[in-house]
């Protein structure tokens, strides 16, 4: 019994000690040859609260080989102890060396830890075969490239798979691409291959990529015995991808799509049925008020007031809390992506960064002014900013459209927007220690969270807020911005302009307008930061489209399957601090 009660204590002790562990992001680069070999570079964001060494585990690597690892931190690399590493040994006979754990069909790439507290470790490794000829028609990677069961989830994945083959680029026709076993997304963009999480991994959570690539592109030294074909089914196996259906497949889904067409028209009192049913649910949501998730918010109905600014003013974690603490979950849930851009755009004018420039092709409307070179202390918004930058050609004047067009061509980096500024925003939530865990708040997080809803039914009914005293105008640009967000801008605005024309006036200078360029500045910021989501949406909807004509089984890129990715190279479980 004694010895039972120890391993118990043990056990809680480690669960309790892993509870501190984080693994913040890991950015991997992978450089594929000619050969098929491939050189991978991780970046690893973490903290660290016990054990000795870091380790990653590859299992099932048949054909394929690891070597060379290095390590290093802040500049400096580690000793490189080659094969053999003593997993046996203390802290400090360990820090500052790497090494690698020969096993049965895989290895251990270790290296010591040093010091409790935050890392950012360097880690490079070889990778023979990753690529391999699989049968006559195609070369194929299907390798894991993140573990589940790390000792902390991932808060965010990036891998770049880039060409150095010396050969043709890879494109959307001669590369096809799949992943699996986590909310990602894999794309061919611009001649390399990228596989991003879009949420936070959970503990069963993996990167699992499977790529196609035409014969010629590579020319490997390990070649599999399976056809990619077979392969393939492999992966797909528990996934929600298809394989390519058959012509007569086809004609029986289009026969049974159109008899359940015909029985619908020829049932009036169904279809009726049917729409008073939708009908009454969105009336009684609408009627009680039930629109918020009680384990983010603490309450489904939030009916109060608050006048100060909330979250600090953070838009992303606003953006986060308005999307995920949504009970509807986009029923008739308002699509709060489409204000995101005009949020940041109104905080750059009313802060400078930004001129505002009369249109010379048409009175009452206005132009935006990107010459300056600005910085911003969070990452998203300079990139943001880069990419507006960018669509507004040499001038760095943007004009009526251009944002919109310039969306259509680089619709994956404004429709990933949205979904980055929601990782942003829960990771503003988790630094806080407002999150427990799977996007539920604790106490003081549902209060900061609720805090933001009171604040939108404020500038919603501000006309009723007159009798309370002038607000400063100070705080006028956070409530604009938020209001951007909310949707309601030219509402509030118009409200402030006529409880206090003064000071609108003087608010409005200060920015470098009158109170008409002001208003026709919001109206476009509006109209731009909803066209631009509107294009990318549509753009990529059309790509996927295009690329998978029965889903997403085709390899065109897009969302990756949760399930699936079962038996692939490299793949394990576990890793992280020991």
């Amino acid at each position: 019994m004694k010895r039972i009660f120890s391993t118990f204590v043990l056990l809680f002790l480690t669960a309790f000690t892993l509870a501190g562990q984080e693994i913040r992001s890991i950015d991997e680069n992978v450089v594929l040859r000619k050969d098929g070999s491939a050189r991978v570079t991780q970046v690893w964001d973490v903290t660290v609260v016990s054990g000795t060494e870091f380790y990653l585990p590859f299992d099932h690597l048949g054909p394929m080989t690891i070597d060379d690892l290095e390590v290093s931190e802040n500049g400096e690399l580690f000793y490189a102890e080659g094969d053999g590493w003593n997993t046996d040994r203390t802290l400090e006979e360990k820090r500052g060396r790497c090494g690698i754990v020969r096993k049965s069909g895989g290895v251990e790439l270790c290296w010591g830890q040093g010091d409790r507290g935050d890392h950012v470790w360097t880690v490079s490794y070889t990778v023979k075969g990753l690529v391999m000829r699989m049968g006559d028609l195609y070369d194929g990677l299907y390798f894991s490239f993140v573990n589940p069961g790390l000792s902390a989830p991932p808060q965010h994945v990036k891998v770049m798979l880039r060409n150095e083959t010396g050969g043709p680029e890879w494109t959307t026709d001669n590369v096809k691409v799949w992943g699996f076993r986590s909310q990602s997304e894999v794309w061919v963009e611009n001649g390399a291959i990228r596989a991003e999480s879009t949420e936070p991994f959970g503990y069963t959570s993996a990167m699992t990529v499977l790529v196609r690539f035409d014969q010629g592109l590579f020319e490997p030294e390990v070649i599999y015995e399976e056809d990619f074909e077979k392969v393939q089914q492999m992966a797909f196996e528990g996934s929600d991808y298809k394989t390519k259906m058959t012509f007569w497949e086809k004609v029986k889904l289009v026969f049974s799509m159109l008899i359940v067409a015909f029985l619908l028209l020829l049932s009036p009192i169904g279809l009726a049925f049917i729409a008073l049913v939708v009908w009454l649910y969105f009336w009684i949501t609408s009627l009680l008020g039930i629109k918020y998730k009680k384990s983010f918010f603490g309450q489904s109905r939030i009916q109060g007031w608050f006048r100060d600014i909330p979250l600090e003013g953070n838009i992303p974690a606003a953006y986060y809390a308005l999307t995920k603490g949504n009970r509807l979950d986009g029923l008739n849930a308002p699509d709060f992506s489409k204000n995101l851009i005009g949020a940041y755009f109104l905080r750059w004018v009313m802060d400078g960064a930004v001129r505002v420039l009369p249109d010379p092709h048409k009175e009452g409307r206005v132009n935006l002014s990107f010459e300056k070179t600005a910085s911003f202390s969070e990452a998203i918004e300079n990139d943001l900013y880069q990419m507006v930058r960018e669509a507004s050609g040499e001038n760095l004047i943007l004009e009526a459209g251009e944002l919109e067009k310039w969306s259509k061509k680089s619709f994956r980096r404004v429709s990933d927007f949205p979904g980055r500024a929601k990782t942003c925003g829960r990771k503003w939530f988790q630094d806080q220690h407002y999150i427990i865990k799977n996007d539920k708040c604790n106490a003081e997080g549902q209060e900061q969270a609720r805090h933001l809803i009171e604040f939108k039914n404020y500038l919603e009914d501000f006309t009723l807020h007159k009798e309370h005293g002038a607000i400063e105008v100070t705080l006028w640009k956070d409530y604009l911005v938020f209001s951007a967000l909310f949707g309601i801008a030219e509402k509030v605005a118009t409200e402030f302009q006529k409880l206090y024309p003064a000071q609108f006036t003087e608010f409005t200078q200060a920015s470098g307008m009158n109170s008409t360029t002001f208003h026709d500045m919001m109206l476009m910021s509006n109209t731009l930061s909803a066209s631009a989501i509107r294009a990318a949406k549509n753009e990529l909807s059309s790509h996927t489209s295009h690329s998978s004509s029965s889903g997403r089984s085709y390899g065109g890129g897009g969302r990756s399957s949760f399930g699936g990715g079962g038996h692939s190279f490299g793949g394990s479980h576990g890793g992280g601090s020991r």
